[in-house]
């Protein structure tokens, strides 16, 4: 199934007041935290629609792999012209997932339901043109169209704009539980919201975690140990999305460069999990308190804290190791300890899911800074 996305940035945020797209959560641009949002669903061909201060737009998304389109006439028309700028740029696709650029907190899950669903639909020739999520009885984001429900919208030339186009299509309701999903930045109390949903559910910023390495004084060995994680983490999510998988991939990397920030401290996980509680950061912490182990958890590798624990055992200082490397000392005591046998057979379990939905050898990935 080829799924696009059209992300609209041109507008003037004008009832902002700021200039939205260039808003920082979690230490990221707005617009590329929406940009991220998509592509943990595995939709790898993205159109951003530019106007209004394009060229910053353009820098902050200069480490996104997304194609730019730009509305040149963004002061004077609506969405819908920037939707069309969009999807004429994206081309020959299947479905299309159509989203403002000031909706970045939509959950994976809700782009797992939508294209889950619009997989199972597409042979059907009757099908409905085009999919929209429902949370507490209110349509959200993101709208998804087929390719020829993107096409009446291309010639759509009458009033309300894209709701104008929408209202002579049939769609179907897809329930969420995703409060992100209904959240953009109109106002400067949304932005407060938004600040603090994006906290609680989403991972941090290379900066962030370099600014709190300083701030424990962690010593740089366990550091560099530390972002070796963090980029294997980020890389084995990444081939996890586009094996079909939905994963926050920025919760993978982050935790990862967080999983041993409190090394020193007696029952480190839990220290450096309330160090990251205290400031809002609920998800995050999680992934970091129980990245060392398998007990009690779901074994699916297609988990931001099994992805972190997985790479935490693949990296030894800094350097890529196997399994059987990792636990070599105590797979060859005369008295093996029955837990570090238990996780040596748990990884490999998850190592051969992990080869399955990526076609790739987990123990073969390379770290890449």
């Amino acid at each position: 199934m080829n799924i696009g996305g059209v992300i609209m940035a041109a507008g003037l945020s004008s009832r902002m007041k700021e200039f939205k797209p260039l808003l920082r959560l979690n230490g990221f641009p707005m617009i590329q935290m929406t940009v991220q949002s998509m592509k943990n669903a595995g939709v790898e061909k993205i159109v951003v629609v530019t106007g209004y201060r394009g060229q910053e737009i353009v820098r902050a998304l200069k480490d996104e792999d997304v194609i730019l389109a730009e509305n040149k006439e963004y002061a004077v028309t609506d969405m819908l012209t920037s939707a069309k700028v969009g999807i004429r740029k994206l081309g020959e696709v299947d479905g299309i997932l159509l989203l403002p650029g000031d909706i970045p907190l939509i959950a994976p899950d809700t782009y797992g339901r939508i294209l889950d669903r619009a997989a199972f639909l597409l042979s059907d020739k009757n099908r409905v043109h085009g999919m929209i999520p429902v949370w507490e009885q209110k349509r959200v984001h993101p709208l998804f169209l087929f390719q020829e429900a993107g096409e009446q919208v291309l010639a759509y030339q009458g009033e309300c704009g894209l709701r104008g186009a929408l209202k002579l299509m049939e769609t179907e309701e897809i329930p969420v539980s995703d409060p992100g999903a209904d959240r953009d930045a109109d106002f400067p109390e949304d932005f407060l919201w938004m600040q603090a949903y994006a906290r609680k559910t989403k991972g941090v910023s290379r900066e962030i975690c370099e600014a709190w390495y300083e701030e424990v004084e962690l010593p740089e060995h366990i550091r560099a140990h530390c972002r070796a994680v963090g980029m294997l983490a980020g890389e084995m999510a990444g081939k996890l999305v586009q094996g079909g998988a939905c994963l926050d991939v920025e919760l993978c990397r982050s935790g990862g460069f967080l999983h041993d920030l409190l090394r020193l401290q007696k029952h480190h996980e839990q220290a450096a999990g309330d160090f990251l509680r205290i400031r809002g950061y609920e998800a995050l912490a999680w992934v970091v308190e129980h990245h060392r182990g398998f007990a009690g958890k779901p074994r699916s590798v297609c988990r931001e804290d099994v992805v972190v624990c997985l790479a935490d055992k693949l990296v030894q200082e800094t350097e890529r190791v196997s399994f059987k490397v990792r636990y070599e000392k105590a797979l060859g005591q005369r008295i093996i300890k029955e837990e570090k046998l238990k996780d040596f057979r748990i990884c490999c379990e998850l190592a051969k899911e992990f080869e399955v939905i990526t076609g790739e050898r987990l123990q073969e990935l390379h770290i890449s800074e």
